[in-house]
């Protein structure tokens, strides 16, 4: 597929990120009464009594609001302000330093551990809180941030401990490349908001975590789960999951482009390779939601994101004048809207099984960061 391919599925996605997901963020989970974000909505997006608002839901929302900020499109700057005089106001610790895992619906923590996978989210929501709105602040709290992970996060063999008490003790029983993942994408969003080269470096040491410690390159798979020295972890070792192989894709693209020098091609290659072969549902399609290590299928549901980052990694190849199948990254989109999006209904089904049954019809506050963001790198790269 070459750039100037017919796109027409591919962009509906965009039309349906600033129609749906923008406005259900401005102004159905946005709380006007307490503040921040709801967790979850019903499908008539009515909030549910979820009694809880973690950090990494306020984050993403804030997210959506200030990437849709830098395209032009602003109405999302009132609550987007709400929502960062909230998470300051409510989750920041002042006697430790960082930030509390979750909150009451109301605003009091009721959970203040710490979390690597929620600080990640943090830096991400700066970064472009400080593209989209110059929000006050922005860029010195995720260097704070950041120096506290340093400082109290940091483990043996490279990377960063998951988990740790309130008073940053931490707990060594499991590590895991996703929250890894994620602090690699915020500190590329710093690095593209700053132009400080400080953050592109701090990107190298992850990068090359993934190199030595998540990837398997005689299988061409990344790990999930591990014990406290990077080997695999004894329950979890073997678990596999498609969509994080394609959203490394797309932020090893990202890495270089910004100008990473480490050599990540081949790693790019393989990953994309073993999404493609043995992450995709040959008999019904979609994406496995977990594979082993040699390829078979552990969980053959299907959620939403991975549809999202496939289409990332689909673009970023394309960016990239790099091969990827014929039809793509179109057929994608148009599979996300006949199993996931809803348009008519403004919005989505989160979880179906292999066959495409709906699972779960509830809305997290999770979700639309993986759509719109998917729906930006479309309207970017493609014409």
């Amino acid at each position: 597929m070459t750039p100037d391919r017919d796109n027409m599925n591919a962009h509906r996605l965009p039309r349906f990120a600033l129609a749906t997901l923008l406005p259900l963020c401005r102004d159905r989970f946005a709380d006007p009464v307490h503040g921040g974000f709801h967790e979850q909505l019903d499908p008539s997006h009515a909030p549910l009594p979820a009694g809880t608002k973690r950090l990494m839901v306020q984050c993403r929302q804030l997210y959506v609001l200030a990437h849709a900020a830098t395209l032009g499109e602003r109405s999302g700057a009132a609550a987007a302000e709400r929502g960062y005089g909230f998470l300051r106001r409510v989750y920041a610790d002042p006697a430790h330093g960082g930030w509390f895992f979750r909150a009451s619906a109301e605003g009091a923590p009721t959970d203040r551990t710490k979390d690597l996978y929620g600080h990640a989210f943090l830096l991400f929501a700066l970064a472009w809180l400080h593209r989209g709105f110059a929000a006050p602040d922005a860029i010195p709290l995720a260097e704070a941030t950041y120096e506290v992970l340093l400082a109290r996060m940091q483990a043996p063999g490279g990377g960063f401990w998951d988990r740790a008490t309130e008073d940053w003790r931490p707990d060594h029983s499991l590590r895991r490349q996703n929250p890894h993942m994620h602090l690699l994408e915020a500190l590329l969003a710093l690095h593209e908001a700053t132009g400080a080269a400080r953050w592109l470096g701090e990107a190298d040491r992850l990068v090359r975590l993934f190199l030595d410690r998540f990837l398997d390159p005689a299988t061409g798979t990344l790990g999930e789960f591990f014990a406290a020295d990077w080997s695999p972890h004894p329950a979890q070792g073997g678990i596999v999951e498609p969509g994080h192989h394609y959203e490394w894709v797309w932020l090893l693209h990202r890495y270089r482009a910004q100008g990473g020098t480490l050599p990540v091609a081949a790693a790019g290659e393989a990953l994309f390779g073993t999404a493609l072969r043995h992450g995709t549902d040959s008999a019904h399609g979609g994406i496995h939601d977990q594979i082993d290590r040699d390829g078979h299928p552990l969980a053959t549901t299907r959620r939403i994101w991975p549809v999202t980052e496939a289409i990332k990694a689909h673009v970023a190849r394309i960016e990239a004048g790099l091969p990827v199948p014929a039809g793509e990254p179109d057929r994608l989109v148009g599979h996300l809207f006949a199993d996931f999006l809803r348009p008519e209904r403004d919005g989505w089904i989160e979880t179906c099984t292999r066959e495409g049954t709906p699972t779960q019809t509830n809305l997290p506050g999770s979700t639309p960061y993986h759509v719109f963001l998917a729906a930006a790198e479309v309207a970017r790269v493609l014409p």
